[in-house]
């Protein structure tokens, strides 16, 4: 069940109305001059990072590192007998060494799946960040559509004499503010897409053409919490932690019981350290069990809130349109249309964090 949370795709459903690419007039045509557009779907953009990003050939170096140094204190345990081991230091050799190597083995194995599943995360992180920024520089510039297609009116109102000059002025400055903002959004999208290029190895320039849209998938109800607890405690990389710390220092314990004994700064050290051990694996339990139950309420809470809002952005948007059609009509102002546009992009912003954070 952790597999399969940690593997949702989280994505947009009520949003991707207003990813319309003509809406946004990104280029994207292949270029002349310009590197050519790469369409990329979700799947392809993980492919290419686990291809391409380091990440993934340091967790393997690191894990071959690991193995070399296992079978070497393996083969070097090997060379002494049982009956031969008659010092401490032949001991560390014999069975310390061993256990130290196996457990940084399996660490470095549990650090290189780690890191597979962190980098496909932060790909549909990245992915999920340019659709965000799409459908923020289209509702941008829609908003300023629609004011620049006002403000032609309203001038002509002007010189008829039918509409006073700071009526004029007003929506030039609502026209002005949204140019700014689009600004800032075509800024915003060009840098999303520059992480995106960056995570999976791509030039940095490359334009994209998304080809994924997402859709909010509920797995709440389907959550075994129990069994979802028990598959964190088995393989959780902090609870294999801390139980093959414990391992090692049981064996150094029991290594230290075999040469020495209590008043020995070898062997209360060795003792000291394996009831530390111990303590620290009830403490990772708890903070494991802990974990996930919080996570679980939380997207509970979250499935709640994306229906809420969900409902709430189509208010805003039914909402919008009446008071485009009673402005028209002449039954409200271009500020009426403004606060309703404003609404409208507040509910739409609230909904697509809260889906992110889901």
């Amino acid at each position: 069940m952790v597999e399969k949370l940690l593997n949702k795709k989280i994505v947009f459903g009520t949003l991707t109305a207003l990813i319309l690419l003509s809406a946004l007039g990104i280029n994207y045509a292949a270029g002349v001059d310009g590197p050519q557009v790469r369409e990329l779907s979700l799947q392809e953009a993980v492919e290419l990072a686990l291809r391409n990003n380091p990440d993934m050939e340091i967790a393997k170096l690191a894990v071959d590192k690991a193995e070399v140094e296992y079978e070497g204190a393996k083969d070097a345990a090997d060379d002494w007998e049982v009956e031969n081991v008659q010092t401490y230091e032949l001991g560390l050799l014999k069975w310390v060494k061993p256990k130290a190597t196996e457990v940084a083995l399996s660490i470095a194995e549990k650090n290189r799946e780690l890191a597979e599943k962190s980098l496909k995360f932060s790909v549909e992180n990245a992915y999920y960040n340019v659709l965000k920024a799409e459908k923020n520089l289209a509702v941008k510039r829609e908003g300023l559509k629609y004011f620049q297609d006002q403000l032609k009116i309203a001038e002509t109102a002007y010189k008829i004499g039918t509409k006073a000059r700071v009526d004029v002025t007003t929506i030039e400055a609502a026209a002005a503010a949204y140019q700014a903002q689009v600004a800032s959004e075509e800024n915003a999208y060009r840098t999303a897409v520059m992480e995106l290029n960056r995570i999976t190895g791509l030039d940095l320039d490359t334009p994209l053409k998304l080809t994924t849209r997402f859709a909010v998938e509920k797995i709440g109800s389907s959550v075994k919490l129990d069994e979802t607890i028990a598959e964190a405690l088995a393989d959780n990389i902090e609870m294999l932690t801390v139980k093959k710390t414990l391992e090692l220092k049981q064996v150094e314990y029991d290594v230290a019981k075999k040469f020495y004994g209590g008043g020995v700064t070898v062997y209360d050290t060795a003792k000291i350290e394996a009831q530390s051990a111990e303590a620290k694996l009830r403490k990772q339990e708890l903070a494991t069990r802990s974990v996930v139950r919080q996570s679980y309420l939380t997207l509970l809470a979250l499935e709640k809130m994306v229906d809420w809002q969900a409902k709430e952005v189509e208010k805003a948007r039914e909402n919008y349109r009446i008071f485009v059609l009673k402005y028209e009509a002449g039954l409200a102002t271009s500020l009426d249309v403004k606060k309703a546009t404003i609404v409208l992009e507040q509910a739409e912003a609230n909904l697509s964090d809260t889906i992110y954070r889901y």
